[in-house]
Parts: structure tokens; C-alpha cells; sequence
């Protein structure tokens, strides 16, 4: 009996299981890749926060500089809680509860973004730094990441 050539029809199994790994690596890829830019995404936007807030600081010993240069109103420990809200913005407030007011802000602001930070100053010449911590980051020591500011007033 002669052998009868057949034509094949379809996918065998084989070749159906060889697509199917290949897809999964390549899935595997992707979600590594999404885990990856989701760790950067929140890396950045982290230190984003910290240097708007380190600005806004500096914006506001700006606006009261008279208080800023001759008093050590701005300055704050980064351990140290918000000051209490001096509750004059209605009333009108002094120059020295502006900087009360100021701190009270800022350091809320700080709580609520996750961050800790502080003021401290040197004759005219202030340094803001703020800090947070980051379990994906390898570029921080100990995964404590900071921010630091120095200006002059």
C-alpha cells in the first residue's frame, strides 16, 4: 500500500505552546517594565513636591523679609510639629504671625504630602531640606531621600 501524502491543516500542539511562552515573555516584559515606570513615576513626583515646597518656603520669607532677616521666625526643626495657627487672616495679621502663619502652612503641607522638612539659617542665608522616604529608590542612602535649598534673602 503506498503512502498517501497528506496536507497538513491547522497548528499542531507544539506550535501552539512555543507562541503561547513566547507571549508570556513577553507579557512578563511589559509588566516589568509598568512596575518600573510606576517606582520612577512616584520617585519623581515625590521629589517634585519636595522642591515646590522648598520654593514656596523661600517665596514666603521673600514676601516677609523684614521678619526673615532680622528674627529666626522661619526657622524650624524637622522633627518639630506645625506651630499653631495664629488664626489672624481675617483680622489682619502682624509681621510676626505672618511668619507663624507661614510655618503653620508649610509644614501642614508637608504632613500631607508624606514629607518632613526643615528651616535653618546662617546670618541672611537660609537652607530648606526636605526629606522622605523611598523603598524603591537606590540612588537615596538608607532609602532616605532629601531635597536641599539655599538662598539668600
Amino acid at each position: 500500500m503506498p503512502m498517501i501524502a497528506r496536507k497538513q491543516n491547522g497548528f499542531s500542539l507544539i506550535e501552539v505552546l512555543i507562541a503561547l511562552l513566547i507571549l508570556a515573555i513577553g507579557l512578563f516584559g511589559m509588566a516589568s517594565l509598568m512596575m518600573t515606570s510606576m517606582k520612577s513615576n512616584q520617585s519623581a513626583s515625590m521629589r517634585s513636591q519636595a522642591s515646590w515646597l522648598a520654593y514656596d518656603i523661600f517665596e514666603r520669607m521673600r514676601l516677609n523679609s523684614d521678619v526673615a532677616t532680622s528674627s529666626s521666625s522661619y526657622v524650624i526643626a524637622t522633627n518639630a510639629a506645625a506651630p499653631t495657627d495664629p488664626n489672624c487672616k481675617t483680622s489682619g495679621c502682624s509681621e510676626t504671625n505672618v511668619a507663624v502663619q507661614d510655618l503653620f502652612e508649610w509644614k501642614t503641607q508637608l504632613v500631607q504630602s508624606g514629607l518632613t522638612g526643615s528651616v535653618t539659617r546662617t546670618g541672611n542665608a537660609y537652607t530648606v531640606s526636605i526629606f522622605w522616604q523611598e523603598d524603591s529608590s537606590t540612588a537615596c542612602p538608607a532609602n532616605q531621600c532629601s531635597f536641599v535649598l539655599r538662598a539668600d534673602l
